[in-house]
């Protein structure tokens, strides 16, 4: 079975890639749909009808849309992860995604409100929530496993510092000792 079984095929999507990306140029300029349809005529000779150079557009629209929309997303949280460092990715698009949300709600008018299921903006926003939370507890771990690698680590090399350069452990262990006391 296939997969794009519901996508819908135009005569559009049948002429030759340059002629076809003239009409795309053409539908995002100022060109009327019977101009496009004359110029489909003129340079491949096929006949559209201006409702089926209509109903290319409005996909064609949507999809600029949303390439817009996924490049405002991004650029939004580029500029978020630049003010903050510390973030890491799946926090700065939980930041935005939160944002969004927020303003979606703040954005609603009393009708709109009134007829949304609270229970769906409940689990969603639960949802979020438990992202997050998910996010927060994964950092703990990994932070505690480093930790706990690091430690390791640390005896393995000393000990192995100890007994095959006891010098350079020794200078170690007194640098370490003087920096604690100017810490304490």
């Amino acid at each position: 079975m296939s997969r794009n079984r519901n996508r819908k095929h135009s005569k559009i999507d049948a002429l030759p890639c340059d002629i076809k990306e003239a009409v795309e140029q053409m539908i995002l300029g100022n060109y009327t749909y019977r101009d496009v349809c004359n110029f489909v005529k003129e340079t491949a000779n096929v006949t559209l009808s201006e409702a089926a150079v209509c109903r290319y557009a409005q996909g064609l629209n949507a999809t600029v849309q949303d390439l817009r929309l996924a490049s405002e997303n991004m650029r939004t949280l580029t500029e978020e992860m630049s003010k903050y460092p510390q973030l890491d990715t799946t926090e700065g698009i939980a930041r935005l995604v939160s944002h969004r949300v927020l303003e979606a709600v703040r954005s609603m008018d009393d009708d709109a409100l009134k007829e949304a299921d609270p229970l769906k903006l409940i689990d969603r926003c639960t949802a979020l929530i438990r992202a997050v939370a998910h996010k927060s507890e994964s950092d703990v771990r990994v932070k505690n496993l480093k930790d706990v690698a690091f430690e390791s680590f640390k005896e393995d090399i000393f000990e192995a510092m100890a007994k095959e350069a006891p010098e350079l452990y020794s200078q170690i262990v007194q640098f370490i000792n003087s920096k604690n006391q100017e810490d304490g």
